[in-house]
C-alpha cells in the first residue's frame, strides 16, 4: 500500500444563498424593513447552521442586506421552516462583493477625472467602505477603490463610488488617512477586475492514508466560505470535524479575527479573510477548480519576490516529509496573508499565518498585526475536557488546572498550556511559536479559555475600533470537564526600516499530542 492524499467534495450545511433569497423575497417583513421590492439586488450569504448536529429542525441565522437602502436584517429560524423565520434589524454592513467592486471600477474609469495611461491599476484599498450619512439619517453605501498611477505626481488615491448614483467622490471624508511619501513592497496590486471566482466546491473531505492506516480525516473549508460570515468576514482556511487515527481532535479550527493597528496615527482595520487571491501551485484538481493536490511545494507571496500573481486560487495540499501542508493566500485591501495548516504523521498540528503586502505607501508606516485562532477542542468527544497551565523550568514544568473562563499572556513563568480529556488523559499541548510575541494594549491578550457557546463565534466588534472583543465572552463559567474553546493570538510588528528575517513574517503555535 502507498501513501495517499484523498479529497472529495462535501456539501455545506444550512441553506444556500439562493434559498435565502427566495425566503427573503417571500417574507413581507424583510422587504418592508429594507424598503425594496427588488429581491434580486439583495446581498446574501449562506444561512449558518447554529447546531452542533445538523438536521432538518436545526436553527439557522442568515443576513440579508440591500446595498441601495444600505440597510440589513437578520433572519432567525429553523431549516425545516425557513419561511417562518423571525426578522430582526441588523447593523452589519458586508464588505463589497467582487461584482460590486467591478461595477464601481467601471464607473470610476468612465469618470472624466480618471488618469490616462495603460499602467493605471484600480485595486481594493482599506477601509472597504466610505458610506455617507444624509441629513435625514439615511446612509449611502460607497465602496472604496484605490487608484495607482505609477507616473503620476500622486501615485495613490483612495476614492468612494456611489454605484447607484454612478458618482465618484475623489476626496471622501475619513478615508484620506495619512500616507507615507514613498511606496513600499515590490508586488504590484492585482486589479479588482481580475478578482473572478472560477467556482468549485466550498468544502472537501480530506483523508491522509499511510499504507492501511488512516492518519487524518477532516473537512476543509476554503476561505470564501469560511465562518463566521454575515456577520463576520471569514476565517481563512477552516478545519472542521478533525480526526487523527479515528479520534476526534477539533470540532472546528480557524481564524475569525484579524486586526492591524498603525503606531504613528492609531488607525486600525479589521481585515477580512474570505477573499482568495492567486498564488503558484502545480498539480491536479480532483474535485474541480479551487482544490489542488500539489506535486511540489506551493509558492505564496512570501516565496515569490517578483509578483502578486499565480496560476491558482483556492486551497492547495502538499504532502512531504511526513507532514501535509494545507495552504491558501488571501487578500484584504493592500495586505496579503498566508493561511496555512500543517498536519504531521505523529498527530501534531501546526497552524501558521503569514503576513505580506502589495505596493502601497500605507504599509511603509510601522504597524502591528494581530491574528486570533479559535480552537474548538473536542478531544475524544465534547463535554469532558480540562485545561492546565504549565509553569517553571523546561525540564520540570508544573501544571495548574484552569477551572474558570479566563485569559492569559505569554510571559514567565508560563511555558505552555494543555487541553486533555478528563477520562482518557489524551489531548493536545499548546506550545507558543518562537515568533508569536506577546500582546500590546490593543491586542488585549494572548490566550482565552472559554466554555463553548454557539453565540461566541463572532466577537461583534462593538466599540468600533476593530480590536478583538473576546473579553466580553469571559463571564466566569466553568471550563473543567466541559466543552472548551481556546483562542490563541499571534502578534507581528511590521517595520519597513527594521525588516525581520523571512520566518519573522510567519506566526503560529505547535499543537503537540498528549498520548
Amino acid at each position: 500500500m502507498t501513501r495517499r492524499v484523498i479529497i472529495e467534495a462535501v456539501p455545506q450545511p444550512g441553506l444556500s444563498a439562493e434559498r435565502v433569497r427566495q425566503v427573503a423575497a417571500a417574507h413581507p417583513a424583510v422587504l418592508a424593513h429594507l424598503e425594496t421590492a427588488d429581491a434580486d439586488r439583495l446581498i446574501l450569504g449562506r444561512a449558518v447552521d447554529l447546531s452542533r448536529e445538523p438536521g432538518e429542525r436545526a436553527p439557522f441565522r442568515a443576513s440579508v442586506f440591500d446595498p441601495v437602502s444600505n440597510r440589513g436584517v437578520e433572519l432567525r429560524g429553523t431549516l425545516d421552516r425557513p419561511e417562518q423565520a423571525e426578522v430582526l434589524p441588523s447593523a452589519y454592513r458586508p464588505n463589497p462583493r467582487p461584482e460590486e467592486l467591478r461595477a464601481a471600477a467601471a464607473i470610476l474609469r468612465a469618470d472624466e477625472r480618471f488618469p490616462a495611461g495603460d499602467d493605471v491599476v484600480v485595486y481594493q484599498p482599506m477601509p472597504p467602505l466610505a458610506d455617507l450619512e444624509n441629513p435625514d439619517g439615511t446612509t449611502v453605501r460607497r465602496p472604496t477603490l484605490g487608484v495607482y498611477t505609477p507616473g503620476g505626481d500622486v501615485r495613490h488615491r483612495i476614492v468612494a463610488v456611489d454605484v447607484t448614483a454612478r458618482t465618484v467622490d475623489w476626496s471622501p471624508a475619513g478615508v484620506g488617512v495619512a500616507m507615507h511619501p514613498g511606496d513600499c513592497e515590490s508586488h504590484l496590486p492585482a486589479p479588482v477586475e481580475s478578482l473572478r471566482d472560477r467556482g468549485g466546491p466550498d468544502a472537501v473531505r480530506l483523508r491522509v492514508l499511510d499504507g492501511g492506516a488512516e492518519l487524518w480525516n477532516l473537512v476543509v473549508v476554503r476561505p470564501r466560505a469560511s465562518a463566521p460570515q454575515d456577520p463576520g468576514d471569514g476565517s481563512g482556511v477552516e478545519l472542521r470535524e478533525v480526526r487523527y487515527r479515528g479520534r476526534l481532535v477539533f470540532r472546528q479550527a480557524h481564524v475569525p479575527i484579524l486586526n492591524v493597528q498603525y503606531e504613528e496615527d492609531g488607525v486600525t482595520f479589521r481585515d477580512w479573510q474570505n477573499q482568495e487571491t492567486r498564488f503558484s501551485a502545480t498539480g491536479t484538481d480532483p474535485v474541480g477548480w479551487g482544490w489542488r493536490i500539489c506535486d511540489r511545494a506551493p509558492k505564496t507571496i512570501l516565496e515569490r519576490p517578483d509578483n502578486d500573481a499565480g496560476d491558482f486560487q483556492g486551497v492547495a495540499f502538499h504532502d512531504h516529509g511526513g507532514e501535509l501542508r494545507i495552504v491558501s493566500e488571501i487578500a484584504a485591501g493592500w495586505y496579503r496573508y498566508v493561511s496555512e495548516w500543517r498536519l504531521a504523521d505523529d498527530g501534531a498540528v501546526r497552524p501558521r499565518f503569514g503576513f505580506a503586502g502589495v505596493r502601497n505607501p500605507r504599509t511603509c508606516m510601522r504597524h502591528r498585526h494581530h491574528v486570533y485562532w479559535r480552537f474548538d477542542f473536542d478531544v475524544e468527544g465534547s463535554d469532558n475536557d480540562v485545561i492546565e497551565q504549565f509553569d517553571g523550568a523546561a525540564d520540570a514544568p508544573v501544571g495548574t488546572p484552569i477551572v474558570r473562563e479566563t485569559s492569559r499572556r505569554r510571559r514567565p513563568p508560563a511555558r505552555f498550556w494543555q487541553v486533555t480529556d478528563k477520562s482518557s488523559g489524551r489531548g493536545y499541548r499548546i506550545v507558543p511559536g518562537g515568533h508569536d510575541n506577546t500582546t500590546d494594549p490593543y491586542g488585549i491578550s494572548d490566550l482565552w479559555f472559554l466554555r463553548r457557546r454557539a453565540s461566541e463565534l463572532y466577537d461583534g466588534n462593538p466599540d468600533g475600533d476593530n480590536r478583538a472583543m473576546l473579553d466580553r465572552f469571559v463571564n466566569g463559567e466553568s471550563v473543567s470537564g466541559t466543552n472548551v474553546v481556546v483562542w490563541y493570538a499571534g502578534h507581528f510588528r511590521h517595520d519597513q526600516n527594521a525588516p525581520h528575517p523571512h520566518q519573522g513574517h510567519i506566526v503560529g503555535p505547535d499543537l503537540v499530542p498528549v498520548p
